[in-house]
């Protein structure tokens, strides 16, 4: 899945998140990359998220002559809240099912990819990723369901070309025409 449409299609529709990006891990990216603070007091500003590819699985070709298989597509977007009003987290996790909704509005149906894909995404789940005094991670999977054939695949079109040979007639019946005669090497 295109993670930069997912990113553009979240910034531009849904206004509860203050910043989105694109990370490849949660580990590296969402607790180093995507942070905005407050001119005025430096605090850190919630919420904000990363899109990140999660996982792709394959059912089987179901077809006997050629390939046709459907491949689901997941990415994980990992919202990050504040945390900080309570050591417990409620005050983190209250924020969550508004933002489900939030992101719903944004994503669910929306086609990444009309060429391959019949429908666009729908919601697979959300799971606390981590929390601590200060921020709370969650994450919501998207997925959609992606069909690849035969025509996405190495195309076999015979052996490869090696040599032409050819002869072009002439206007004069008793002249020999041209003759080309080619090696590919």
């Amino acid at each position: 899945m295109n993670l930069d449409l997912v990113i553009t299609q979240l910034r531009a529709y849904c206004p509860a998140l203050l910043a989105v990006a694109g990370v490849a891990d949660f580990d590296t990216g969402m607790k180093t990359v995507v942070a905005i603070s407050d001119p005025g007091t430096g605090a850190l500003i919630y919420p904000v998220a990363v899109v990140m590819p999660l996982d792709d699985e394959a059912d089987p070709n179901d077809t006997l002559a050629g390939l046709s298989q459907v491949v689901t597509e997941t990415i994980g977007v990992i919202v990050e809240f504040d945390a900080s009003a309570d050591r417990r987290g409620q005050g983190g996790v209250s924020q969550v099912e508004t933002m489900k909704y939030a992101l719903f509005r944004a994503l669910l149906n929306w086609q990444v990819d009309g060429t391959r894909a019949a429908r666009g995404l729908y919601y697979g789940g959300g799971e606390l990723l981590e929390f601590d005094r200060a921020r709370l991670f969650w994450q919501f999977r998207f997925s959609h369901d992606a069909t690849i054939t035969e025509a996405d695949g190495f195309q076999n079109y015979g052996p490869p070309l090696a040599s032409i040979l050819s002869t072009v007639p002439v206007a004069d019946p008793t002249a020999q025409g041209i003759v080309f005669d080619t090696r590919i090497r």
